[in-house]
Parts: structure tokens; C-alpha cells; sequence
């Protein structure tokens, strides 16, 4: 019997999947994804309804909520707020908010290393890249780099790599110096999110997103 009092979301369209994760002192109750590269909020709004049908909750049976807020595409994290805050419109929440590097380091099985480095695509003829710690803290200035020999010399300075810029580079000729040091994920999903390691406290509001690809 699932209890359905003090349920926990964690919601995520800020790259190519649409997920909603829902949970109770971090364990799993229900779990959907769908890989989209267009349509987002579509695609979450369905997961969302779903979500509701099945668990045959409401915006009242939730305390808390967890989500990134960039920076990464625009459009999809803003779509992704917009429609949980109407979820909630009525709703006291307390929201736990990650940066799209934190997200992204929660995914991490193996954190045994010194150094990390994440790296994002940007849709354009760059990269961005974060370098972190084995503590998931942001190390330096958020960079973006030009697509050529000099990023995959940048890269090896580090233990691994994570992240969805990985597969924008894959075609550089070099690219099998750094290969075995990709891990995943290479993509984000909303149940990296069910995970206490970085001791967040809530918030009352979602924060303001983080402009695609600017510094931190």
C-alpha cells in the first residue's frame, strides 16, 4: 500500500528526456521518462496527467518538489516550471533546486576521482564545460570552448568527464584519448534527483533560471 501523504516529485525537461520521478524518503514509487528532442511540454504534460491517474493523487498529497534550473535549453526548462507551477498554483511547496551540473553529478555511480568535468552541448559550434569536485562544488568559471584538438587536451587534465556535450565531440580525431574516461549519464533524468547528498534547503519559490550557457 503506497502512502500517499507527504509524496515527493522531482520533475526534469531540461535536455533530450521528459521525466517525472515520484518518491518517499528516497524510495521510488512511480518512475516515467520519454526521450524527446522537441515538444516538451506536451510530453510532460502527459507524463504529469499519467502520473495523477495512476497514483490517483493530487497537488495536495505532496510536501516537497525537486528540479534543476539550467543553465541548458531554455525553452524546456521554463516550460518544465511553468507547468509545475500551475500544478501547485494552490499549493504551499518546499522546492529543492539543483544547477544542471549538480543534476547531473547525482547520476554519478563512481564518485572516486579528484577531478570532474561536465560538459555541455550548446547548440551551437561550441561547448560548454564545469569543471567539479568529487563533492559535486563548482570548481572555477563556467567556459565555452571551440569543437577541436585543444578541448580534448582540456578534458584529459581531468579524471572523468559527464554530461551530453560528450556525444557533439565523439567525431574529433582525438577523441580516443578521453574516450574511457566518458561516463554516464550523458543525459539528465528527474530520479538522479531522489538523493540527499547535497543537503539542499528548501526554497518557497523556483528560482530564476540560469541564462543558457552564462557563468554561475
Amino acid at each position: 500500500m503506497v502512502n500517499k501523504k507527504n509524496l515527493s516529485m522531482a520533475i526534469d525537461s531540461s535536455l533530450s528526456y521528459c521525466s517525472i520521478t515520484i518518491f518517499n524518503n528516497e524510495k521510488i514509487i512511480w518512475n516515467k521518462e520519454k526521450k524527446c528532442n522537441f515538444g516538451h511540454e506536451k510530453y510532460l504534460a502527459l507524463l504529469l496527467d499519467k502520473m495523477v491517474n495512476e497514483l490517483k493523487v493530487s497537488s495536495k498529497n505532496f510536501d516537497s518538489l525537486y528540479l534543476n534550473y539550467g543553465p541548458a535549453r531554455f525553452t524546456c526548462i521554463r516550460s518544465c516550471h511553468a507547468l509545475i507551477k500551475g500544478f501547485f498554483i494552490h499549493q504551499p511547496i518546499n522546492i529543492y533546486a539543483f544547477t544542471i551540473f549538480e543534476h547531473f553529478f547525482l547520476g554519478l555511480k563512481n564518485k572516486h576521482f579528484q577531478s570532474l568535468i561536465c560538459i555541455l552541448d550548446t547548440n551551437r559550434r561550441d561547448v560548454g564545460i564545469q569543471i567539479m569536485n568529487n563533492q559535486g562544488q563548482i570548481i572555477g568559471n563556467f567556459e565555452t570552448l571551440a569543437i577541436d584538438e585543444n578541448l580534448i587536451k582540456k578534458l584529459n587534465e581531468h579524471d572523468f568527464i559527464i554530461g551530453n556535450g560528450i556525444e557533439k565531440i565523439k567525431a574529433l580525431k582525438d577523441f580516443s584519448e578521453i574516450k574511457n574516461k566518458c561516463l554516464q549519464p550523458m543525459q539528465l533524468k528527474s530520479k538522479y534527483l531522489v538523493n540527499n547528498f547535497y543537503k539542499k534547503k528548501p526554497l518557497k519559490k523556483i528560482p530564476k533560471i540560469i541564462y543558457p550557457y552564462s557563468p554561475i
